[in-house]
Parts: structure tokens; sequence; C-alpha cells
């Protein structure tokens, strides 16, 4: 069952997010974030301010990074086993834990972009070290440190500060595994529902 605790707070949400396509859509992260934006947007679920629909953006790429680092937990490239989020009054930087194809504890940083233009900063990925470091007991090793993004890539002080300690799941990655993957989103939806279902004790049909 997932971990995440974000799907508490708007189980609507998350149920319509992950339901099978509309007619004419198709089941791509391109489809995903352009549903996400309708509902973090003015039309959608009355967010208070531009603060509140920045964190449900991110709420909601977290659910889909545990989602996705689940299904793909055997990948050798950026599969994960052992994935825990971190407590929303525990994130100063690392947004869940998990265990690396070489056996390493490694960190995860998960970050939201409307605009895939828009490159992950150094100082993100360095509070995220920092803190894993610090604070989780991170060594800094191969494949350690996890950045996990709807941007097209890092900014190139990333990759030369963090080298090879850093794995980059980022929107070309994401696409390839989960486009028009049927299989993937089905599991998706039955995984949310699920954890509504337990949380809430009542049933959802969608």
């Amino acid at each position: 069952m997932l971990k995440i605790k974000h799907i508490s707070a708007f189980p609507d949400a998350y149920l319509s997010l992950f339901s099978t396509p509309k007619d004419g859509q198709e089941d791509t992260l391109r489809e995903f974030t352009n549903a996400l934006e309708r509902m973090a947007g003015p039309n959608g679920l009355n967010l208070r301010d531009q603060k509140d629909r920045y964190k449900f953006k991110g709420d909601v790429l977290e659910v889909l990074a545990e989602l996705f680092f689940t299904r793909f937990n055997s990948d050798p490239a950026y599969g994960l086993t052992d994935y825990k989020p971190i407590g929303l009054n525990e994130d100063y930087g690392v947004d869940a834990t998990g265990t690396n194809a070489n056996g390493h504890f490694s960190v995860v940083q998960v970050k939201y972009r409307k605009n895939p233009m828009n490159e992950i900063r150094f100082k993100d990925i360095a509070r995220t070290a920092a803190h894993g470091v610090y604070q989780l007991g991170l060594v800094k090793q191969d494949h350690t440190i996890f950045v996990f993004t709807t941007a097209h890539k890092v900014n190139w002080v990333c990759e030369k500060e963090f080298g090879d300690a850093l794995v980059v799941v980022n929107r070309a990655i994401i696409q390839r595994a989960i486009d028009n993957n049927r299989n993937f989103w089905k599991l998706c939806f039955t995984d949310v529902q699920q954890y509504i279902e337990y949380h809430s004790g009542c049933s959802f049909v969608i």
C-alpha cells in the first residue's frame, strides 16, 4: 500500500487524476500534468493562493514518484527498493529515501516544473544532499542522490558538483517508462483507490 500521506487531503482529486483517461486522451505524463494544472487552476480545487497551488502540484508528483519507483524498483539505472516518503514535518530537502541497485542508502528529491525548460537549480539539490548527509546518514557514493522531475534537466552546476552520485529521472525518462503504459496507470489507480478506501473505510467507484 502507498505510504505517502498527501492523498488524504484531496481524495476525490487523486482518484480523478489517476482514473482511466477520458475519450480522446492518452495515458501520458503530458496528459497527466495538463489535468493537474487544470485541477490546480482557478476553476479547479479552489485552492487559496499560489503557494497552495504549488504545494498541491508538488504533492501530486510525490505520489507519482512513489508509484513510479515502486513499479520500476528493479531497473538498474534508476531503481530503488524500500522506498519511504519523508514525513511532512521532516522534509528539509529530502522527499523520500530508498536503497539503490548497489544496495546503498539513497535520498530522493521530487521537483515539479510546469515548464520543463526550467532547470532544477543547484541550491535545490544542495539542500537534498545536506539533509541526507547531516540528518539521515547519507554517504556520498555513486547513484545515491535521486531527482525525480518533470523538468528536462538539472542545471550544469548540479552535474559538475555531484557527479556520479546524482541520478536524474527527468521528463524524458519518465515518459519512456509510463507513456501509454496502460498496466502502469491501472495499477496506479488501484493503489490510490485502495489507499483511500483503507483510510476512509469507504468504497469508491469511478
